[in-house]
């Protein structure tokens, strides 16, 4: 009779696995849904519509963009909401703050590194005070969904944001600085929630939990009442509104968060050709309301 080989051992452990994890989700599923959708209130600009004056004012401001990858959603999306109103766009330029014939421009830049929310903090300041403020109007930063994770000492990346911030328009205060909200991922559908629980059961880690973006509405509460009615971008508002008005949101361990609308998301992460159109109408429209105070 032949020994039973490292295979054979495995297969009907892997298969209790499996069924285990897959009677879990289903009980998640039937007892407490993730995916809620309800009316909450958002501060910020959420309305996806915006008027062919304020694309004019914004296409006459200079503008600094500091972001990383749903950044660059955003601005691919503008020109062709300029086009939409039969207006010209600003140049749209990367590192460069070069004033268009309508004296404005967006000039961006990739800040930092993912997953580094310290560093992008960093290297906003220094780009600025390196020039970049002299010669712009209107100034943000963003941080990105990986950059804030449940592991994420939350109250120190605000406070050293905050000082940071205070300090720019102490020394600058020529310039109107914007505030963003971090972005979300999407909730897990029934298939990656089972994914994740088999990862579970493995010992393995997975990159979208639900405790991630419940760090993220942490840190997004803290910006929202430090910032709310001074300048504020809440792209976490844009991405988890859909067209109803509806939040999508969730709740982990009694903490309520939010998350991205599958709607607008071309994965976990990123943002589809309809999320891009909708979160950059809001991107201009908060500089827009920043140029006119």
């Amino acid at each position: 009779m032949l020994a039973p080989t490292r295979w054979t051992v495995r297969r009907p452990v892997a298969a209790v696995i499996a069924v285990v994890a897959l009677v879990l989700a289903l009980a998640v599923v039937m007892a407490d849904p993730w995916n809620k959708e309800k009316p909450m209130p958002i501060q910020g600009n959420v309305a996806p519509a915006i008027t062919t004056e304020d694309l004019i004012a914004v296409a006459h401001t200079r503008v600094f963009f500091g972001h990383q990858s749903v950044g660059m959603n955003m601005l691919n999306a503008i020109p062709a909401i300029y086009t939409d109103h039969g207006v010209s766009a600003p140049s749209i330029e990367q590192g460069r703050a070069e004033a268009a014939p309508n004296g404005g421009f967006i000039a961006h830049q990739f800040i930092g590194e993912n997953t580094k929310p310290l560093l992008k903090i960093e290297d906003f300041n220094r780009t600025m005070r390196d020039g970049m403020v002299r010669r712009v109007d209107i100034a943000l930063m963003k941080f990105c969904s990986l950059d804030i994770t449940s592991s994420t000492d939350v109250d120190a990346i605000f406070a050293r944001y905050r000082d940071t911030m205070a300090a720019l328009e102490r020394d600058f205060p020529s310039v109107t600085f914007i505030h963003v909200t971090v972005p979300l991922s999407t909730e897990p559908n029934l298939l990656s929630r089972l994914k994740t629980l088999v990862k579970k059961l493995l010992g393995r880690s997975d990159p979208f939990r639900q405790e991630d973006n419940v760090a993220r509405e942490r840190l997004n509460a803290l910006i929202r009442r430090e910032y709310g009615g001074r300048h504020l971008f809440d792209l976490a508002a844009i991405e988890s509104t859909k067209p109803d008005d509806t939040r999508v949101s969730g709740r982990y361990e009694n903490q309520e968060y939010f998350a991205l609308y599958d709607g607008y998301a071309s994965d976990r992460l990123h943002l589809n050709a309809v999320g891009s159109t909708v979160a950059a109408t809001a991107f201009l429209e908060a500089i827009a309301e920043a140029s006119r105070k």
